[in-house]
């Protein structure tokens, strides 16, 4: 049962309104930085409303408004979503509403669906919605009386945290969140590129549109118009898309003239004459901060022998929003003189649905300065109508984590610690224009990300792609690095290999990430990451004593000392528990350095190495050996430590393991270090022991089990629990 309908049926049962405690009704639910010179009010749709309406089927205009303080951009997203029918219905289930005639569904709780953190998750809000003065202040509809994008808008603040943390959203983040693709921002050149870009722009724009991809474009205002803008990001080129920083995006303000529904859910005449200022206008008649959908790109022959290119657009508020230039609908020069009567009944104004409008490519440059696309994988847009018949793009997704010592190596400037940040091999089976899109999952406080992608014709082994590889091989493709929450570059690569590496741009930043990879050929994508392995016995025997004296060493008096005070705690057997060894590192060890290792957690742990009594005692012979392991240990360890004497950085650990002789990945160096690592993100020499000793035991564990070297053992729950405990 799904919290939804958990929620539903606890509600009717007891005969009440469901009241979100998870997203309250309080200030910070909508303010939690900015404080308002207001009370807000929050009321359920029924007291703003004589009949309220979830859906008005049928509609196929738009008049949703931001409010006084709502968000253009995210109207602009609502206007795409409601214009992709299959989408829409998809996030907002319409199978819910206000009506409890029918079958008593209603509880005041509503549920929608949101691609967020690289998964479809459902968001239940109560109905409870802010209110000034008994109106409406965020998006909602002006004329229909429908309530769906109020609800919509306020699931997605309860994702963020608040209403007020959308101000920093984009319109690429709405689109990428209610289609669960990928989006990338495309700018439009003009000006005297116009005869020279045209033809290639046309042909990439049919190529798109030939894809599962959802092309919008809108039009800005220029940086010294007077009018305010309300652009939702920053377009990118053509050649060399990249991603926007967060910025704010509300362009309302508390003096908007939108406002709500009256309270028998219709509008008054100066209501309705607000709608006209649901954003600026271009001469050309386009709508300001809008984005208007790509429905396909056409020709039109004239009667003088000239093939005319036109895009075929659609606002979401219809008629509203239209051309009044060339080739719209009331441009009679064109259509009634210039094209023959089989073109105008192919192309003309009558085959034309409510928002829709031609433009000719010249035109279209001069008015939209970006191309805004969202590209959907087959399982995606399946249930999308538009998109059915068309190729769907290949698509390979990776989630992974940035996490400090592990994984969060940092941009390029970081030369020591790059190579250890995620490695993605990219197979490209053809030459394609590829599309590589990085999203993080953190959303109130992004981190600055981005990736690189480096040639790698083969792949040998983990070797390869190491520190050298990095400093000696040139980048292929770089993306931005940005605090956006998606980072997307489109890229023409050739057949063969490719190393993709996402990043922070700061190392030791953590989070978690989804990378996708679309192409229109086929490709494969695999994390790059070595086997754990033990290479090298990490135990030295340690040389026999001769005459009191090590016969290979002159530091028999070390020796003579340990053993003298080893056999004053012994018990009758000469053997010692791990009370008495601790007890024993403390006196003998030379130095506050090496004497981290001498605490009761590594003597519990060294005894359970050489152990095989069963009873917890560890011989001097066993004691011999491990003194001489831990000068080799200790070698390795120093040969790391380049900053401080007896401080090993996290980054560095996995390097240190391996001259002791283990071999470890990603899964086991990131369980070590939520273990090991302290709070500065670094380890001493006692940690770094720890760590060698607990993989001894595993690896010697799993040994015992595996004698045929399978690389699988087969345990029953005690056995599990035993060595488990035991490691």
């Amino acid at each position: 049962m799904s919290e939804y309908e958990r929620i539903r049926r606890q509600c009717i049962k007891r005969g009440e309104l469901w009241e979100d405690a998870d997203f309250p009704t309080t200030q910070t639910s909508i303010f939690y930085h900015q404080s308002p010179p207001f009370q807000f009010v929050w009321k359920r749709p029924k007291e703003l409303a004589t009949n309220p309406v979830f859906i008005r089927e049928g509609s196929s205009v738009m008049d949703v408004v931001p409010g006084k303080l709502g968000d253009r951009w995210l109207v602009s997203t609502l206007g795409c979503l409601f214009l992709t029918k299959g989408f829409f219905y998809r996030v907002v289930p319409a199978d819910q509403g206000f009506d409890t005639a029918l079958d008593g569904s209603y509880c005041g709780a509503f549920r929608f669906r949101v691609w967020w953190c690289g998964e479809w998750v459902e968001v239940t809000v109560d109905d409870r919605l802010p209110t000034v003065n008994g109106r409406l202040v965020f998006a909602h509809c002006l004329n229909s009386g429908q309530f769906w994008p109020c609800l919509l808008e306020k699931a997605y603040a309860k994702l963020h945290g608040s209403y007020e943390a959308l101000k920093y959203g984009t319109t690429l983040d709405g689109l990428a969140d209610l289609t669960g693709g990928v989006t990338e921002s495309l700018s439009v050149v003009g000006g005297s590129h116009i005869n020279k870009d045209s033809s290639f722009h046309v042909r990439l724009l049919a190529r798109l549109l030939a894809n599962t991809s959802i092309l919008t474009a809108v039009a800005h205002r220029p940086p010294t118009s007077t009018t305010s803008s309300s652009s939702s990001s920053s377009p990118n080129s053509l050649t060399s898309p990249q991603s926007n920083n967060k910025e704010n995006n509300n362009n309302n303000s508390l003096s908007s003239n939108n406002s709500s529904p009256t309270t028998n859910g219709q509008t008054t005449k100066e209501q309705s004459q607000s709608s006209r200022s649901v954003t600026d206008r271009l001469p050309i008649g386009v709508l300001v901060g809008i984005n208007y959908k790509i429905c396909a790109v056409d020709k039109v022959d004239t009667l003088s022998e000239e093939s005319v290119p036109l895009l075929r657009l659609r606002c979401p508020y219809g008629r509203h929003g239209e051309s009044t230039g060339d080739w719209s609908r009331g441009d009679a020069k064109n259509w009634d003189t210039s094209v023959s009567a089989a073109e105008r009944d192919r192309l003309g104004p009558d085959q034309l649905a409510d928002g829709e409008f031609y433009l000719s490519f010249p035109d279209f440059i001069q008015t939209f300065t970006a191309i805004e696309c969202v590209h959907l994988d087959a399982e995606t847009s399946r249930d999308e109508p538009t998109l059915q018949g068309r190729v769907p793009w290949i698509t390979r997704v990776y989630q992974g984590c940035w996490q400090r010592g592990v994984t969060a190596g940092g941009c390029r400037n970081n030369s020591e610690t790059f190579h250890i940040n995620p490695q993605l091999h990219l197979i490209v089976s053809d030459a394609d224009e590829i599309v590589i899109s990085l999203n993080q999952h953190s959303v109130l406080e992004p981190k600055v990300i981005g990736f690189s992608v480096y040639p790698l014709p083969k792949l040998t082994g983990s070797d390869l792609i190491n520190r050298a590889f990095f400093k000696k091989t040139k980048s292929l493709v770089n993306s931005q690095y940005t605090n956006s929450r998606q980072v997307s570059q489109r890229s023409q690569l050739d057949q063969g290999g490719y190393l993709i590496v996402p990043t922070t741009f700061e190392a030791g930043h953590e989070g978690s990430f989804t990378l996708r990879v679309y192409s229109t050929q086929a490709i494969k994508l695999k994390l790059v990451d070595m086997l754990p392995c033990q290479m090298k016995s990490t135990l030295i025997r340690a040389p026999p004593i001769i005459n009191g004296y090590n016969a290979q060493t002159s530091d028999g008096k070390n020796v003579a000392q340990y053993e003298a005070v080893f056999l004053q705690l012994a018990d009758e057997h000469r053997t010692v528990n791990a009370f008495e060894l601790h007890e024993l590192l403390e006196a003998c060890l030379p130095n506050d350095y090496i004497k981290s290792c001498a605490n009761l957690d590594v003597c519990r742990q060294l005894v359970l190495v050489f152990d095989v009594s069963g009873l917890g005692r560890l011989k001097l012979t066993d004691f011999r050996d491990f003194m001489a392991s831990l000068k080799q240990w200790q070698t390795a360890f120093k040969s790391h430590t380049k900053e401080k004497t007896g401080i090993l950085r996290a980054e560095r650990f996995r390097d240190a393991l391996h001259d002791v002789g283990f071999q470890v990945n990603n899964d086991v160096l990131s369980a070590l270090i939520l273990r090991h690592m302290r709070k500065d993100g670094t380890l001493r020499f006692g940690d770094f022991v720890s760590a060698v000793l607990h993989l001894t035991v595993a690896f010697g564990t799993f040994d015992k089990r595996d004698p045929l070297q399978n690389g699988s053992v087969k345990l029953t729950l005690t056995e599990w629990l035993k060595y488990a405990l035991t490691c």
